[in-house]
C-alpha cells in the first residue's frame, strides 16, 4: 500500500474514480509514510489519524452512492502550520500554539471539495524566512538533497510533498515562500493573484504581500486543485506565437552557474517548440534595494500582525524575529511610507509589462539548495518577490536536470490572468519533459 504515496495527485484522483483504490487507502498509506519518514524530515507537525480516517470512510461512502463532492474528494491535503484547521493547533512556527475553533476560509474550501486535511506542517518561525530551520521545532530537511534547506517559509509543505507525505499542500507567500520552496525541493508551486485565495483564518504576516497557494509534484497537479482552490480552471495555450519576457533586471542577479545553465537549456528548447523569448526592461532598478524596502514593510506589518501573541507570550519569539519585529515597530512613518511607495511603484511597472509580452520567464531562485548550516544567500527572494510586489500570478516548476539539485523555472501572469498562466506552465512542463 506504501506505492499509493509514489502516484501521482492526478493518479490518485484517477485511481479513486474507478474504484481501483480507496480514500481509506491513501490517507493509510499516506499517516504510514509520515510516520516512517517524518522523524528525519520533520515536515509534519500535527497529525489526526482518527479524525482524518473517519473522513476517508465518509468519502468512501459518497463515491459508493454516485455523490462525490469533486475531484479532490478524498485526498489528503496537508496545511502550512499558520492556516487554521478547526480543533487542532496552529502555533505559526512560534513557541506557542492555540486550538482554532473554526477552519481557515481555505480549510473550509477544501472540506467542502471532500478533501481531507491530514497534517500541519512544518513552517519558518512566524513566515519571516526562507530556510525552515525553526528556533522552537526544529530543522526541516530537503528530501530532495538531504542535509540542505528546504526552503522557507513554507519548507515543510515542499518537503512534505516532495517526499510523498502528502499529494497536496497548501502555503503561504509573502516574499516567494512557496516557490521558493517548490525550487528547492523539486516540485510546483503556485502564487495565486492577489486575493484570489482568501487569508481569512491565515496567522497575517504583511497584508500588503500575504497570499496563499498550493504546492504539488506538477504544474498538471496543481491544475487539477485549483478549481476547488480558486474557482480557476486552466486556460489552453499553444505554445507556438506566444511572446516571453526576460527581465533585464535578472541579468544583475548573482545566479549560480548550475541554474543558469539548466535555465538556459530550459529556453532553447522552448524557442525550439516556438516560443519567443525576448529581453524586457521593468525599470525596477537595484533588486536588493526593492527586498531590503519590501522586508522593512513586512517587519512593521508584522509587529502589528503579531503585536498580541508578542506582548503577552514573548518567551514564543525567538530574539532573532523579536529584533526583526522590533526593527519594523520602531521604524520612523516616513521610512515606511518610501518602502511602502517603493514597491507599489515596482508593481506598476511589473504590471505594466504585460502590455508587450505574455508571460515573463526568469529562474524562481539564484542557486539550488544550500547545506542546512550555510549562511543563506541574500538574494534568495530577489526573483520570487516580483510576483508579490505586483499581487501578479506566478508558478514555479520543476525542470528536468538528471543527478543534479532541483532548479525551479518561473513564470508570472499579468493580473488576474491566473487561467491562462497555468494554461502556459502546462504547456510549458509538457514541452520540457518530453
Amino acid at each position: 500500500m506504501t506505492g499509493l504515496v509514489d502516484l501521482s495527485l492526478a493518479e490518485m484522483v484517477g485511481g479513486l474514480d474507478d474504484g481501483a483504490i480507496s480514500s481509506v487507502d491513501l490517507v493509510t498509506a499516506h499517516l504510514k509514510a509520515i510516520e516512517a519518514a517524518n522523524p528525519t524530515l520533520n515536515a509534519v507537525w500535527d497529525v489526526d489519524a482518527e479524525s482524518v480516517l473517519a473522513a476517508a470512510l465518509e468519502s468512501d461512502a459518497r463515491r459508493g452512492e454516485g455523490a462525490t463532492l469533486s475531484e479532490l474528494d478524498g485526498i489528503p491535503v496537508g496545511l502550512k502550520d499558520n492556516i487554521d484547521v478547526a480543533g487542532r493547533p496552529t502555533s505559526n512556527g512560534l513557541g506557542t500554539s492555540w486550538v482554532p475553533s473554526e477552519d481557515s476560509a481555505v480549510t473550509a474550501r477544501l472540506r467542502e471539495a471532500g478533501a481531507i486535511p491530514i497534517a500541519k506542517l512544518a513552517m519558518h518561525e512566524a513566515a519571516l524566512g526562507a530556510t525552515s530551520d525553526n528556533p522552537h521545532r526544529g530543522r526541516v530537511d530537503n528530501p530532495a538533497v538531504p542535509g540542505h534547506t528546504p526552503g522557507g517559509s513554507s519548507g515543510g509543505s515542499a518537503a512534505a510533498v516532495a517526499a510523498g507525505l502528502v499529494p497536496l499542500a497548501v502555503g503561504t507567500d509573502t516574499l516567494g515562500s512557496v516557490r521558493i520552496p517548490a525550487a528547492y525541493c523539486g516540485v510546483a508551486g503556485f502564487k495565486p493573484s492577489f486575493d484570489l485565495l482568501p487569508t481569512a483564518g491565515v496567522t497575517p504576516l504583511c497584508w500588503t504581500l500575504d497570499h496563499v497557494g498550493p504546492l504539488a509534484r506538477s504544474v498538471f497537479d496543481l491544475a487539477l486543485s485549483l478549481p476547488v482552490l480558486a474557482n480557476v480552471e486552466a486556460e489552453p495555450v499553444d505554445l507556438k506565437g506566444l511572446v516571453l519576457g526576460w527581465p533585464a533586471e535578472v541579468d544583475a542577479c548573482e545566479i549560480e552557474p548550475a541554474v543558469q545553465g539548466v535555465i538556459d537549456a530550459a529556453m532553447d528548447r522552448l524557442r525550439a517548440g516556438g516560443v519567443t523569448i525576448r529581453q524586457i526592461k521593468l525599470g525596477l532598478g537595484d533588486l536588493a534595494l526593492l527586498r531590503r524596502a519590501a522586508l522593512l514593510v513586512i517587519e512593521a506589518e508584522g509587529a502589528v500582525a503579531l503585536e498580541d501573541v508578542w506582548r503577552d507570550h514573548p518567551e514564543a519569539l525567538s530574539d532573532t524575529l523579536t529584533a526583526m519585529l522590533s526593527y519594523g515597530r520602531d521604524a520612523p512613518a516616513s521610512k515606511y511610507v518610501k518602502a511602502y511607495r517603493r514597491i507599489e511603484e515596482a508593481g506598476e511597472l511589473i504590471n505594466a509589462a504585460f502590455d508587450q509580452v505574455d508571460a515573463l520567464i526568469l529562474p524562481t531562485v539564484p542557486q539550488t539548495a544550500f547545506a542546512a548550516d550555510a549562511q543563506v544567500p541574500l538574494n534568495q527572494a530577489d526573483l520570487t518577490s516580483l510576483a508579490n510586489y505586483a499581487g501578479a500570478p506566478a508558478v514555479s516548476l520543476p525542470v528536468p536536470v538528471g543527478t543534479g539539485a532541483p532548479v525551479g523555472l518561473q513564470l508570472v501572469g499579468g493580473f488576474y490572468e491566473d487561467a491562462r498562466l497555468i494554461g502556459t506552465a502546462l504547456a510549458v512542463e509538457d514541452l520540457l519533459r518530453r
